[in-house]
């Protein structure tokens, strides 16, 4: 749409490209590997798939680190675009926070001062790029300039707010350029206006 609409260069068309068609065989090589054992007549395939791998299932299942992997997985909310043309991380945001190229998890923040406890999935507009700013002031007004195209939003100094971040391991202060997809374009310790641009 962005294209389209004149509001970006080509050139983006081919990042879907080079960022999805890796995902898409994973899931193939993936996907094949389970059929073959499915359809397979032979009876060391049977077994295995009828005891050996029911119970090794229903057993992992059963673990909440597990689960937790499984979910990701079903729900794609594990898919990481790092290596993607589309992903920067500046210097300073440690390894164990969320990274350029990944889903932003899902907080519960007040994104006002002295506000309600939001959730961020519904208040960040998945039609538009968001910024996120975390202990620092945004950027001055139109200083961006990308006009509708943008959305941001400054994360208030709040006890509430400093334990969702520090359970995603967001350290502060940082910011986030979300996609429209809620994936991490660019983010950094210190607020970078050129960096955005």
């Amino acid at each position: 749409a962005l294209v389209v609409k004149g509001q970006a260069d080509a050139a983006l068309l081919g990042s879907y490209e080079e960022e999805r068609v890796p995902v898409a065989l994973r899931l193939l090589n993936t996907t094949d590997r389970a059929f073959r054992l499915v359809v397979s007549d032979s009876p060391l395939a049977g077994l295995i798939r009828t005891k050996i791998l029911a119970r090794i299932a229903a057993f992992a299942m059963s673990l909440k680190p597990v689960q937790a992997i499984a979910f990701r997985i079903v729900s794609q909310t594990g898919i990481h675009y790092r290596n993607g043309p589309l992903s920067e991380t500046l210097e300073g945001i440690p390894h164990s926070a969320p990274r350029a190229g990944d889903r932003l998890p899902w907080l519960r923040l007040k994104f006002q001062a002295n506000g309600t406890v939001e959730d961020s999935f519904q208040k960040l507009d998945d039609m538009h790029f968001n910024l996120v700013v975390i202990g620092q002031p945004p950027p001055p007004e139109g200083a961006i300039g990308l006009g509708d195209l943008l959305r941001i939003h400054v994360i208030p100094a709040d006890p509430v707010n400093d334990v969702e971040l520090a359970r995603a391991h967001i350290v502060q202060p940082s910011f986030y350029l979300l996609r429209p997809d809620g994936h991490v374009g660019l983010c950094g310790v210190r607020l970078e206006v050129a960096a955005i641009k």
